[in-house]
């Protein structure tokens, strides 16, 4: 089919909201993770009474939610004046750095002093983190652990089986919950970048053999944050040909591109 559409202008976008495709944009709902969401918040709901929370080792595939899932159940916990501290132990990699960047989290610049971090905390909170299984050292862990007692542990890791390879005396201190997040069907990874889709795109704006392929090479990588630099660099494709429409060619630039 030949479209005869006028092209796309200098002053022009396809996205109604082009940050919504940031890899650290977190929707305010995340779609089929509503069983997840409500184990992470039961665990941590002893906090809202001033109790320590159940700690918990969130683990599974890369890109399905599980980092998203808990900030999103952290926001809601913000509401309610509980305090929330997010490291990524691939760029924050052993305890020094970690201590660092609550403190600076805290307010306490240049500083790695866990004594000073236990005089500033004072109400009960969570420390979340990521990538737990990128840490070279996990001292820190011990530290929190010991140091501050109106407190949750959470842990977010690909590997099923990190928690068991961890030093006894953290393994006791810690104790996790765990909850496994299963991998998106097709079904739901459609309807994930659907819903997305909705809010970067303005309506129109995607062809649906563009779709269907954005679909299948997300499906087959499992990985929703794949499919969403795949949109996001298709939507700038189509832009830089001033196209009105992302096409199939735009969904295969960008793979070339991420891949």
């Amino acid at each position: 089919m030949v479209y005869k559409i006028s092209p796309l202008s200098r002053d022009e976008t396809l996205f109604s909201n082009i940050d919504s495709l940031d890899p650290d944009f977190v929707p305010r709902v995340i779609p089929f993770r509503e069983t997840e969401q409500k184990e992470i918040a039961l665990a941590l709901e002893p906090l809202l009474s001033g109790l320590t929370a159940r700690n918990l080792l969130i683990y599974g595939k890369s890109g399905i939610g599980k980092t998203h899932a808990v900030l999103r159940v952290l926001d809601d916990f913000a509401e309610l004046n509980i305090k929330s501290f997010v490291v990524n132990c691939w760029t924050t990699p052993n305890s020094g750095l970690v201590i660092k960047e609550i403190s600076r989290q805290l307010g306490i610049p240049n500083d790695s002093d866990m004594q000073k971090i236990k005089m500033r905390i004072n109400k009960p909170c969570v420390f979340v983190f990521d990538e737990i299984d990128k840490a070279e050292d996990l001292g820190f862990l011990y530290s929190f652990a010991e140091e501050i007692k109106t407190k949750g542990i959470v842990l977010i890791s690909n590997k099923r089986d990190f928690f068991a390879s961890v030093d006894e005396r953290i393994r006791s201190r810690i104790m996790p919950l765990q909850i496994e997040f299963r991998q998106y069907t097709e079904k739901e990874i459609s309807a994930i970048l659907s819903e997305r889709r909705k809010y970067a795109f303005y309506e129109g704006t995607w062809h649906k053999d563009a779709i269907a392929l954005l679909e299948k090479k997300t499906a087959e990588k499992g990985d929703i944050r794949f499919g969403i630099a795949i949109m996001r660099y298709a939507g700038l494709n189509a832009e830089k040909e001033a196209s009105r429409i992302v096409f199939e060619n735009h969904v295969f630039k960008a793979l070339e591109k991420v891949q």
